[in-house]
């Protein structure tokens, strides 16, 4: 939809005067089209038009802002209270613009990791009793999306592609192939028990994606953890595992001096060793499998798979995940 044509909708459902809408791309969400406004007081939001998913990235954050203000961007409610509209078959929502960088660019310092554990223990602490969470999805412990594309890519390597980068890949993926199919094997085994388990860690509102590139440092200082739209109710190691261990972004890993940092702030749980070495694994699935999936991608560009085999690399690093779950 052209800016005229979104402005004119958000016009129609939030109290926003004169909003100037200007597209931002770059997203990884191909369901969603997502905006900057500015309105006539010179207020900054995020529009987002989104056709899949679930509303839990509005839910969430409206739930943590609730019990610790301004470390989630706040929704602006629509005219009628509502926290999106249903409209042209989508999901029309306005959010807080946060200005600032992103932790990538600007590590979190000692306060910083500390924060960070009390934002997430503040999400983890959010009462669940409230109705509009029975909108976030709740944890199945169904492996089959990743584990299904893993075995498709893991076939489609094993026959080699012949040249470029994709013949680099093959190669690296082969080096890694007995670990992968391990780690696989391993995943759908603890999903299976998991599913079986009785005694379960009770469920958490998580976020399910707060690494660094999730954190954005707004220009006050304050942290915020943005990009609620995977939220999920889930035992709190789905969360946890971002940091223990040192999560999963392998050029950025968590220090055991950062890691212990977080946990000062986060507060005394009992990690269930389980229920982290599953959810370590449905990453190492995710990730590997994803960004091979667009390296072989023939609709591809040159840029996009080398970026990709970059974030491979990653993975199958000494600090990536692949070799955190093996330690498990």
């Amino acid at each position: 939809m052209a800016p005229s044509g979104i402005a004119s909708v958000v016009g129609e459902h939030y109290a926003l005067e004169g909003a100037d809408l200007v597209p931002v791309g770059g997203g990884a969400d191909l369901n969603a089209s997502l905006w900057r406004a500015t309105d006539a007081r010179g207020r900054r939001f995020a529009v987002k038009w989104s056709s899949g998913g679930s509303p839990a990235g509005l839910v969430l954050p409206a739930a943590l802002n609730a019990v610790r203000p301004g470390n989630a961007p706040e929704p602006l409610p629509a005219r009628t209270g509502a926290l999106w509209v249903d409209t042209g078959g989508a999901r029309l929502s306005v959010m807080e613009w946060v200005e600032g960088t992103s932790a990538l660019e600007t590590p979190p310092g000692p306060a910083g990791w500390r924060e960070l554990g009390q934002i997430l223990a503040a999400l983890h602490g959010v009462p669940l009793g409230d109705e509009a969470l029975e909108r976030v999805p709740r944890e199945d412990f169904d492996p089959g999306r990743w584990a299904g594309l893993f075995e498709r890519v893991d076939t489609a390597l094993d026959a080699g592609p012949a040249e470029g980068i994709g013949r680099r890949l093959a190669e690296l993926w082969s080096g890694n192939r007995a670990a992968l199919r391990e780690v696989h094997r391993r995943t759908i085994d603890l999903a299976a028990r998991l599913r079986e388990r009785d005694g379960l860690p009770g469920f958490a509102a998580c976020h399910a994606d707060p690494h660094l590139g999730n954190l954005v440092i707004a220009t006050d200082g304050r942290p915020v953890l943005i990009d609620f739209d995977d939220a999920v109710l889930a035992p709190r190691e789905r969360d946890l595992m971002f940091v223990l261990g040192g999560g999963v972004l392998a050029d950025r890993a968590a220090t055991e001096e950062q890691q212990g940092l977080f946990l000062d702030g986060y507060g005394h749980h009992r990690v269930d060793a389980e229920l982290l070495a599953y959810y370590r694994g449905l990453r190492v699935l995710e990730d590997a499998s994803e960004l091979a999936g667009i390296i072989i991608d023939p609709a591809s560009g040159e840029e996009e798979r080398r970026e990709a085999f970059g974030h491979v690399r990653g993975v199958f690093s000494p600090t990536g995940l692949l070799a955190q779950a093996l330690s498990e």
